[in-house]
């Protein structure tokens, strides 16, 4: 896969004097990767984020979209039509009257003629799965509906990132696992590129590769199934661990030993049924 965005040692605080918010990050991200950054608050992520799209500059290293520089102002219209945002607070990011209006709203600023504007905006709501909701007011829809409508703004733009900045943390389980289903077939069909920045173990197993933060910086990355077998770093780094890994760990405090690492609670219902069959 071709590399689409390269952090190269970048570091960044948002005082001259200040702490360091973001210290010594290397990452490659390639084309139609899902990648999750997670951390606990305050753990530098997402301001990793903002500096991806260019709304923050590195005070040091430099950050690469493609072949175009983020401190580099005559390349960050470009690139922040080539990166989207998904912001954590759904009504913060509405904008219009209707859902239409909304997700209409980034191409008329960019001047994209009517009949383009149109298909646009209806191939998007097809994605997230929104169509007939289309003259609806936003206050009328479920949390999850509006992240998805969100999705569809930035879809329409045609980018090749998308960045969800906690952009499930304020939903019901059932927006999250609309906003996750929505996002897994993007990146599965459509071949978008996806960074989830989230404090969410769970919502981390679906991703291709997760990088962990900490006080700023990088403490590990690699699979999820990989990384999750240092619970001693997740916690370390102020993360809670998946319920599946909590059962698991509590069960083998009574004796109970699973033949492997749980993840998900299908497989932790799997490997108990396997160790029942097995006594």
């Amino acid at each position: 896969m071709k590399d689409l965005i390269t952090v190269r040692d970048v570091s960044f605080r948002y005082e001259t004097d200040g702490p360091y918010r973001v210290k010594n990050v290397n990452i490659t991200i390639p084309s139609g990767e899902w990648l999750s950054i997670v951390g606990h608050n305050g753990s530098g992520k997402s301001t990793l984020a903002k500096l991806l799209n260019g709304l923050l500059v590195p005070d040091e290293g430099t950050i690469t979209v493609g072949e175009r520089r983020t401190d580099q102002e005559e390349h960050l219209w470009e690139i922040r039509q080539q990166v989207g945002m998904v912001f954590q607070n759904p009504d913060n990011q509405f904008v219009g009257t209707t859902v239409r209006d909304d997700v209409a709203f980034g191409l008329e600023n960019n001047g994209v003629p009517r009949e383009e504007m149109i298909r646009r905006i209806e191939e998007a709501l097809v994605k997230v799965q929104m169509t007939g909701f289309e003259d609806k007011e936003p206050h009328q829809l479920s949390g999850g509906q509006k992240q998805r409508v969100a999705i569809a703004g930035v879809l329409a733009q045609k980018p090749s990132v998308i960045i969800l900045d906690e952009a499930t943390s304020m939903l019901d389980p059932i927006g999250r696992k609309e906003v996750h289903n929505t996002i897994r077939e993007l990146n599965e069909k459509d071949g978008i590129t996806v960074l989830s920045i989230t404090h969410d173990l769970e919502e981390a197993i679906q991703s291709d590769r997760m990088i962990v933060m900490n006080q700023g910086e990088m403490v590990a990355e690699g699979e999820p199934r990989k990384v999750f077998q240092n619970t001693a770093l997740l916690l370390e780094a102020g993360l809670e661990l998946p319920f599946s890994m909590k059962v698991q760990e509590m069960l083998t405090e009574k004796g109970i030993q699973l033949s492997n690492p749980t993840l998900t609670k299908t497989e932790l219902v799997d490997a108990l049924w396997n160790y029942q069959q097995n006594k």
